[in-house]
């Protein structure tokens, strides 16, 4: 039988992605194998689902460009991403216009049809006019009433139609940058006009990753012990955490890389991820470690006094 994702979630090929997410989230708690489903049905949903965020994603791939055009009909806004989607692009919801619809409660008269009437200045209440010809004509400004309302709209505030929002499934590209600009062309798809995007990175990310020139980095605390002694450290990357080997007597001002674990470039191949270090000093320590400490420090100070003698010629 043919893989047809429609029938299995249950939706018209009309849907749109809100349909399609709400859907599919209906039968996989249904059908969940946790919950006593059936686990072929789940991954057919699942797969289901998948294909057809890749379909409007490809559909709506956003595209490079240097800026937004000066003039024309454009719309131009923010598109905040985390550092791993800006790393290896994919598939992101976002939320564009739609097309307007008229008002249903004015009917795109732009005004309340309960709202407070006046008499009509042009026609004087009556209603009609007559033209030049003599012949009686209705009002064209209360269109025959006598009465016009004064009051807009509250629902479309006088615009006599409405303005929709739709969210949408979109192809981020590998390569990009913090501050790039992304367009979205308008298509039936789509948006109804172009948009551009300028990109954001979240502000905060469990993983310490940040982008420092342009380039993927990841802060590494390290205990003030280890500048010292050295030793193995936790080092965050995509792909998970790892261990890494300081030496002796480590200068927390180098930056160490790993070779291509960094972000994607615009070509599939990757940069290098680049780690910084940030010395840390425990606030409260054992009475034990600070007994161990004193005397290291008592050792540390009388060797210098017995190197400042010796360079005295001591």
């Amino acid at each position: 039988m043919k893989f047809d994702p429609y029938k299995l979630l249950g939706i018209s090929p009309q849907a749109d992605m809100a349909e399609i997410r709400r859907a599919f989230r209906e039968k996989a708690r249904r059908y969940h194998p946790d919950m006593g489903g059936d686990k072929a049905l789940f991954l057919a949903l699942k797969r289901s689902y998948e294909e057809l965020c890749n379909r409007r994603a490809q559909r709506s791939s956003l595209k490079v460009v240097k800026e937004p055009p000066r003039t024309g009909n454009y719309l131009l806004t923010f598109l905040d991403l985390s550092v791993r989607e800006l790393a290896f692009g994919g598939v992101v919801s976002v939320i564009v216009p739609d097309k307007s619809v008229v008002c249903p409660r004015c009917q795109g008269r732009k005004v309340d049809p309960q709202g407070r009437q006046s008499i009509c200045t042009l026609c004087k209440g009556k209603g009609v006019l007559e033209n030049r010809q003599g012949e009686v004509i209705p009002c064209p400004r209360c269109e025959g009433q006598g009465k016009m309302v004064v009051d807009p709209c509250p629902i479309c505030r006088g615009r006599g139609r409405l303005e929709r929002e739709r969210e949408i499934e979109v192809r981020v590209p590998q390569g990009l940058k913090p501050n790039d600009i992304l367009l979205l062309p308008a298509s039936p798809e789509g948006p109804p006009v172009d948009i551009y995007f300028e990109i954001q990175v979240h502000g905060h990310d469990r993983d310490n990753f940040i982008f420092k020139e342009g380039k993927l980095a990841t802060k590494v605390r390290l205990p003030f012990w280890k500048v010292i002694l050295g030793g193995k450290v936790q080092v965050s990357t995509l792909e998970g955490r790892e261990e890494i080997e300081i030496p002796p007597g480590f200068d927390p001002a180098t930056t160490l890389t790993l070779p291509k674990r960094g972000a994607f470039r615009a070509d599939g191949t990757r940069e290098d991820l680049l780690i910084y270090f940030e010395v840390y000093f425990p606030k409260n320590l054992s009475p034990k470690a600070l007994e161990l400490l004193e005397k290291l420090a008592q050792i540390l100070e009388q060797e210098e006094k017995d190197d400042g003698s010796s360079q005295n010629g001591g």
